[in-house]
Formats: structure tokens, sequence, C-alpha cells
């Protein structure tokens, strides 16, 4: 049987600039039909189970955006699984803090609990305070710092929940610090690089086994 997996978020899930087909669902796509596009190949699991993955990233979007659109993006399609992956712009434009980030999701995650859909929380990517300060938003007073200090708070409340998370923020801070160059890693301090989707994807479709979310 088919599983359904909806992927709603922001600019990081939309795939910006890239497009999704290059964004980590598109590889998450490659990947589950037959390894394309990464080194290790498709995952064992990926062999008995069919996936049909939806993409509903739109570009600047918060958690209250989200929100609003959730009937119609989420549970009409009645998914097996949603994956949220939001809290940067909520942060950027100082629309909520990272309790009130974490209180709208948490109403999500409850409204997919009632048709029975497992949600897993993906913990949002930090920045690059410095590239981001002069690539994104330049000279609209953000502080990029305090970006990633809510970034960070945020995600600990997603992984404190008691659902399944994909850690990206402590994740891609580690595989900035093994490639040894942010340039490798960001487009412009917010946006990962094609490399950097597919290790994002890499780390979902980990959680995924690990989490047995496949059966």
């Amino acid at each position: 049987m088919r599983k359904k997996m909806i992927f709603i978020g922001n600019s990081i899930v939309a795939g910006y600039p890239w497009g999704k087909s290059k964004g980590f669902t598109g590889v998450l796509r490659r990947i589950l039909k037959d390894g394309d596009g990464d080194p290790a190949g498709a995952p064992a699991f990926a062999k008995s189970t069919g996936f049909d993955i939806i993409n509903k990233g739109i570009n600047g979007d918060t958690t209250a955006g989200i929100a609003a659109r959730f009937e119609a993006d989420v549970l009409s399609h009645k998914p097996d699984i949603v994956f949220y992956l939001t809290g940067a712009n909520d942060f950027i434009y100082r629309e909520a803090g990272p309790e009130e980030a974490f209180d709208n999701l948490e109403k999500l995650a409850k409204r997919a609990d009632a048709i029975g859909a497992v949600s897993v929380y993906i913990t949002p990517t930090p920045v690059d305070a410095d590239k981001a300060g002069y690539m994104w938003l330049a000279g609209c007073g953000i502080s990029y710092d305090a970006v990633n200090r809510d970034l960070a708070n945020f995600s600990e409340m997603l992984k404190g929940s008691g659902r399944p998370f994909v850690d990206i923020n402590r994740l891609y801070q580690e595989y900035v610090a093994e490639l040894g160059d942010p340039e490798l890693a960001y487009l412009d301090g917010v946006h990962p690089t094609p490399d950097g989707h597919k290790f994002i994807a890499r780390q979902v479709l980990d959680v995924i086994e690990k989490e047995e979310l496949y059966k």
C-alpha cells in the first residue's frame, strides 16, 4: 500500500530558488523511486513500499500561514504522514516567537492526529548570519544572530514534543562544519545549496527508516 507523505512549510520546502524538483522533496522522490541522486542509493524499505510525496511549500510562509491553508493543503489529501519545516520567517519578520510558533504547529499536529496521520517535525535549518546579513533582506535591520537563537529554541521545543523529528537544525551545523566552508552549504545565508538539499533528504530518509514510518 502506498504511503502518502505531505511536506508543508516555507521556501526551503518549496526548493527556492532551484525549484521543487531540485529541493529535498524532489531528491526524496528520486531516491525512493530508483536510488537516483544519492550515492547511498534507495534504502531497503523503499523496495517494498510505495510513496506519494506531495510538496506544499510556499516561499515566505510562516506557521500562521500554514495554519490558514492546513485544511486545503493537508487534511483534504488524507495523508499518512505530515512533515513540517517552518519557523524561520516567523523569526525573521518577527511575526511570532518560538513559543507561539511551536503552539501553532502543535495545534496543527493535533488536527492531523484526528485523521490518523503521523506528524513529523523537521527542525529548521540555521542561518549563516554573516552571509545572510548582506545577501538576504540586507538593510532591513534583521539580527540573524537573534534569528538563530530563536531557531535553536524553537528546535528544542519541537524535539521535546514527543513526536518524531528530523533534527536538521543540529545536523546542518555539523554538515557545514564538515564542509569547512559555509559557501558550499548556503546560497544566500538562508537557503541551502542543491547539495544541502541532498543532505536534508538523506536525514529525512534516516528518520523514516528509524521510526518505521513506512509500515
